[in-house]
């Protein structure tokens, strides 16, 4: 059996327009200069998170506050985001395929699953996997003990993400990477990664099903 893992956020969750008001609140409050747009937070967001914060002059030893301050932003805000276009259809196309599917993210996992269940989208997924914490750090290690466990050859597996991250996951756990267009960082940013760059979700799905 062939393996998808999805990252969410941004991925199959758009919240980019999210990430980026939540974070002009933080730099408000702290007398910061705003991020001007959505084109402009996909120029600058990157991982770890807390090298995003140091750009934008709220991390350092602020990391430990404004993470947390960011983060209630994000949560009065999260209710309003909907899925990326074509992200059903992606689903969809994977079960019909006999794909297991399973989401791998940096986000914190009673946060993922909660926002998971308001979108009804958890019967697609065999498994969900996220970290025990609000920082965004890296998520190779829960990706590859979930490969070990359940015996799954890397190269029967494909990620489907949209940020460098996401390549450098693929890469540590000896997977496929497919970057889709449209979610956390620039079509230049992604372009860095040497892997393939989808137009969008479903053009991922598609090219992973090929």
């Amino acid at each position: 059996m062939k393996t998808v893992l999805w990252d969410w956020n941004g991925t199959l969750l758009d919240d980019v327009w999210t990430g980026t008001a939540a974070m002009n609140a933080l730099l408000q409050k702290y007398n910061l200069p705003p991020l001007r747009d959505t084109k402009h937070y996909r120029e600058v967001f990157c991982f770890p998170v807390s090298a995003y914060y140091d750009k934008l002059g709220v991390g350092g030893e602020l990391f430990a506050v404004t993470s947390h301050e960011w983060m209630d932003e994000y949560n009065a805000r999260e209710g309003q985001c909907l899925l990326r276009e074509g992200a059903l259809e992606a689903l969809h196309a994977f079960r019909a395929a006999g794909w297991r599917q399973a989401v791998l993210s940096a986000s914190k996992l009673d946060n993922l699953l909660r926002q998971m269940q308001r979108y009804d989208v958890l019967p697609f997924f065999d498994a969900v996997l996220g970290l025990d914490h609000i920082y965004a750090t890296s998520k190779v290690d829960i990706g590859r003990e979930w490969l070990r466990v359940q015996q799954i050859n890397p190269a029967d597996c494909v990620m489907i993400g949209d940020t460098l991250h996401d390549a450098e996951v693929a890469r540590a756990l000896s997977c496929r990477c497919i970057l889709a267009s449209g979610g956390h960082q620039s079509d230049a940013v992604l372009k860095q990664a040497g892997c393939e760059v989808a137009s969008g979700v479903l053009d991922a799905a598609l090219r992973a099903l090929k």
